[in-house]
């Protein structure tokens, strides 16, 4: 069966539902809540490195490489030839959403994370990563979220600033 509409929403979240966790980080700079918007920058940074070291070490080509039978061509931005695991898209969003939800934005946090496991189905559905590479991209990402709150949690007695959350 064909459902436009939920192809339409997989294409949407794949592409840009990352983008509205990135701009999640404005309304923690009008909230002037800068220990969060550290921590969240932070979480996206540790996320990255760590997925670099992973990706020197293994690579496995993406799913409308490897079974292009199964994925239509059209479906997929065919230009991308990084490696499929982890899913960069995946870990930013839920790096994002750990590090404010940590920092006591629960509303917000609760919206991010709904917002990154659409980004995450959305990215298996439109044939660009495994389920693997989901799961991996989450797990990075909210060890990463969980890593900057503590260490911005600590470190913060060494700068001052009005926001302590």
């Amino acid at each position: 069966m064909n459902y436009p509409a939920l192809g339409l929403l997989f294409y949407f979240f794949a592409a840009y539902g990352v983008i509205i966790s990135v701009l999640s980080t404005i309304y923690l700079i009008w909230q002037r809540r800068i220990n969060a918007l550290i921590g969240a920058a932070l979480a996206t940074g540790v996320a990255l490195i760590t997925d670099i070291i992973i990706s020197i070490f293994w690579s496995r080509p993406r799913p409308f490489i490897s079974h292009p039978e199964l994925v239509f061509p059209e479906n997929v931005n065919i230009s991308i030839h990084t490696s499929s695991f982890s899913s960069s898209h995946t870990y930013i969003a839920f790096a994002i959403a750990t590090a404010i939800f940590l920092y006591g934005h629960k509303k917000l946090g609760v919206f991010l994370f709904a917002v990154a496991i659409l980004v995450a189905i959305s990215r298996i559905g439109v044939g660009l990563h495994y389920p693997s590479d989901v799961i991996g991209g989450a797990l990075l990402g909210i060890a990463s979220g969980i890593f900057s709150f503590l260490f911005v949690h600590k470190s913060q007695k060494y700068w001052k600033l009005e926001d302590v959350s």
